[in-house]
């Protein structure tokens, strides 16, 4: 498994390096740090192009020694480091992810996120809809612990093809670090709206048969990961207020993560983020996987 880390410093949170370290102690994955930066100017006779390549090459070693120091201390030859020329950062790492070998990207959150929480910013809001590669999103403030490993995937299951293929891509990453696999399906209840035209209980009522069903469609769950070589797996149906209080009836402890299928209306072989996953992904406090359409094999 490879990984390419986008880190540059600036505005890039440190989270995607602390993120990708875990990664690599759980699976063993290769990391490479990408830093995309401006195409730097034509060497020339104008002062301000020197010093325009000048800042750029700091700030390239800058993201190179901190890359280092999280990931390989004392040893800068044991970690691959590429800087890459690109007018667009979001272009620059899709075509690194484009080269074979490469089976996701690790991203931080924007840096205005709340403590624990995940906000896209530019890059990643791209990504999140082009990406021919999984994306691995590290919330604000992870990491710390030197010695942390994942533990349960946690897929969000809705029974529909997609999230099906997110799940066998959980099955998979699962079965290669001998983890825990959790499936999970939220139920959150909207607000009543005033005055009720149905009722009172009309909201409680649509979750309830809602959760039902979900009971259900884990049946068919647990089926198709005994069909890829899983059988202990853990089932919930979330329900809370909103999408924040489903996301929190989970007990999540801080090694999960939660894995996300693209949506229907995205390419095939592209990650396309929809409207539901983006809730879900706005108030998850663990590290989130996304998966593009298409089957989706890790590499060895």
């Amino acid at each position: 498994m490879k990984a390419v880390v986008a880190y540059r410093g600036g505005d890039d949170t440190p989270e995607a390096l602390e993120l990708g370290a875990t990664l690599r102690r759980t699976t063993g994955a290769e990391l490479v740090v990408v830093a995309v930066l401006p195409p730097g100017s034509e060497p020339g006779t104008e002062r301000v192009d020197l010093e325009y390549r000048q800042w750029l090459d700091s700030v390239a070693d800058q993201a190179h020694r901190d890359a280092v120091e999280a990931l390989s201390p004392g040893n800068p030859d044991g970690l691959e480091f590429r800087r890459i020329a690109s007018s667009s950062v979001a272009d620059g790492l899709v075509r690194v992810a484009e080269e074979a070998g490469v089976d996701l990207l690790v991203l931080g959150s924007a840096r205005a996120a709340t403590q624990g929480s995940f906000l896209a910013g530019s890059v990643s809001s791209r990504l999140l809809h082009s990406s021919p590669v999984p994306i691995l999103l590290a919330p604000q403030g992870y990491g710390g612990d030197p010695h942390a490993t994942f533990g349960s995937l946690t897929c969000a299951y809705a029974g529909t093809d997609r999230s099906r293929e997110a799940l066998a891509a959980a099955c998979s990453l699962v079965k290669r670090y001998n983890g825990h696999l959790r499936v999970a399906t939220f139920v959150p209840r909207a607000n009543t709206m005033y005055p009720p035209e149905v009722g009172l209980d009309a909201e409680d009522m649509v979750a309830a048969q809602w959760a039902e069903q979900a009971v259900e469609l884990h049946e068919d769950a647990l089926e198709f990961c005994k069909n890829h070589g899983i059988t202990d797996v853990e089932t919930v149906v979330a329900r809370g207020r909103g999408w924040a209080g489903a996301l929190t009836a989970i007990p999540w402890s801080p090694d999960d993560v939660l894995v996300l299928g693209s949506s229907r209306l995205g390419q095939l072989a592209r990650v396309f983020l929809g409207s539901t996953a983006t809730k879900i992904l706005r108030h998850t406090p663990v590290p989130t996987l996304v998966v593009p359409a298409g089957t989706y094999t890790w590499s060895d």
